[in-house]
């Protein structure tokens, strides 16, 4: 009983000393059953510093996890903050679906449905629960690797949800024509127009690649902002979570928290803010 309540007293502590790193209101592992699906939808919520009902309604940003399905709130939220707090972007709600591991966010991938379950069923629920903005120009959809695949899909499908799209670290399988890869998005050519008009996109790349599906944009005529992480070792300060842990004359750029560091991580969050009115 004594090794069970130290455990327990253990495990508290560890809790609140995470929630304490994070300056807003950090909720880890909530559970909704969605009213269509009947899953259990499980996810990571973020709720500003001093959220407050009067003082919404505030912009969403829905965050995709990679296709290992781990959950990089923690990473993400830091740098978040950093930008926040040096003034780059206002407050925000931001939430993180999770388990949808090799789904690329589609409907019946792997007997799951991440589409309907967060678009369908999650984002209603915490519209009612909490003061979110329901106009979509205050919306962001962003994700790492196989989440940024899906944020590229969900952002050019659901216009009518995000106004916002940012890729990180998106790789080669994304194409607009060819129906055979894992993230098929014929939305860019048949909805090209109303892209234009109002899709604002971010590609960050860092160990992968989307040189042909920027190529297709650009004969699109689709306008978006892209950066490319240093090729140097060099360019990287020490401690850097972009570079190799056991041999830092090495690069390890295809990781959420690397994405999400230094003045590119800066530049993403206030790509986001300026893309909102």
């Amino acid at each position: 009983m004594l090794l069970a309540l130290c455990a327990l007293g253990m495990g508290v502590a560890q809790g609140q000393k995470a929630a304490a790193v994070h300056q807003g209101k950090y909720q880890k592992n909530l559970i909704f059953k969605g009213p269509v699906t009947g899953n259990e939808i499980i996810h990571t919520l973020y709720l500003p510093p001093e959220y407050s009902e009067d003082k919404g309604p505030y912009p969403l940003i829905v965050f995709l996890h990679g296709a290992g399905g781990g959950n990089s709130s923690p990473e993400v939220m830091l740098s978040y903050e950093a930008a926040r707090k040096a003034g780059k972007i206002r407050d925000a709600i931001v939430v993180f679906p999770e388990k949808y591991g090799g789904t690329v966010w589609r409907d019946g991938a792997k007997g799951k449905m991440p589409e309907t379950n967060v678009i369908k069923e999650l984002l209603p629920h915490l519209e009612k629960k909490y003061a979110i903005a329901k106009d979509r120009s205050k919306r962001t959809i962003m994700g790492f690797s196989m989440g940024a695949a899906g944020s590229l899909y969900w952002g050019s499908k659901y216009l009518d949800v995000f106004s916002v799209a940012v890729a990180l670290d998106a790789g080669g399988g994304t194409s607009t024509t060819d129906s055979s890869v894992r993230n098929y998005v014929p939305e860019f050519v048949k909805e090209a127009e109303a892209i234009k008009k109002s899709l604002k996109l971010r590609i960050v790349q860092g160990g992968l690649n989307t040189r042909k599906f920027r190529e297709a944009l650009d004969q699109l005529k689709i306008t978006y902002d892209f950066t490319q992480l240093p090729a140097e070792v060099s360019d990287y300060p020490e401690g850097s979570c972009c570079l190799n842990r056991k041999d830092p004359s090495r690069k390890f750029l295809h990781n959420p928290k690397c994405m999400t560091e230094g003045k590119w991580g800066l530049e993403t969050w206030e790509f986001i803010e300026k893309s909102m009115p």
